[in-house]
């Protein structure tokens, strides 16, 4: 089940970096480039749209990953999958996934590479997931509200000051919660992977694999 969770989980992370990038280049280009701004209103309504379903699928996303009902997948199941299977991590596994990447001969590499990796353990994990808890908090106070109130509902009490719940948010807060899904990512895989103690280290996306896509689509809008 690990596979398949860390699997979903990296999909996710994937879906809420292309949205936040993007709806955040979209926002800078056009008010730093008068030609590609004047490119865009030839078709407003497409970007307008394009602008609004990159926000609003960017919450819908944040609340899947932190979402606590015990019938949807989250980041907290994932975690859990880990302390359950914990099995996976431990240095037989890893020597076991290794081998299998070597159509199943042992190398010679490989048993000082064992000998020097590290078995996570259970607690790990739970650390881990206190790290989750912590940017869960900021999400529930500040993000979660638009997401139900303005975008998942459309909240009678906010239809006339929805700026209230906007004015709570901060985009260096948002983005520092992303950017921890993105650690969180890594820190997982080079456990598994690699036999390495699951600490988070402020690993930063690759912006320009995802910016070089986005920055050639408003290029070619623009016509240059």
């Amino acid at each position: 089940m690990y596979d398949r969770y860390y699997q979903e989980f990296c999909n996710e992370v994937h879906r809420i970096l292309s949205c936040y990038l993007f709806w955040k280049m979209l926002n800078n280009r056009v008010a730093e480039d008068k030609k590609l701004l004047s490119a865009l209103n030839q078709t407003p309504m497409s970007w307008i749209v394009t602008r609004y379903s990159l926000n609003v699928t960017l919450f819908i996303i944040l609340g899947r990953v932190f979402d606590v009902d015990d019938n949807a997948f989250s980041v907290d199941d994932l975690l859990k999958c880990c302390i359950s299977e914990i099995d996976s991590f431990s240095l037989s596994s890893l020597k076991e996934r290794k081998m299998k990447d070597q159509n199943g001969i042992e190398p010679d590499w490989l048993p000082e590479y064992i000998q020097n990796a590290y078995e996570s353990e259970a607690e790990d994990f739970q650390r881990l997931r206190s790290e989750v808890a912590k940017h869960r908090r900021v999400f529930e106070a500040v993000y979660r509200p638009i997401r139900h109130k303005l975008i998942a509902h459309n909240d009678k009490e906010y239809m006339d000051k929805s700026d209230e719940l906007w004015a709570e948010t901060n985009i260096g807060e948002l983005e520092e919660i992303i950017w921890f899904l993105h650690d969180l990512k890594e820190t997982l895989f080079d456990s598994y992977e690699n036999g390495r103690k699951p600490v988070l280290t402020g690993r930063e996306p690759n912006l320009e694999f995802y910016e070089s896509d986005f920055g050639r689509l408003l290029d070619s809008v623009k016509g240059t």
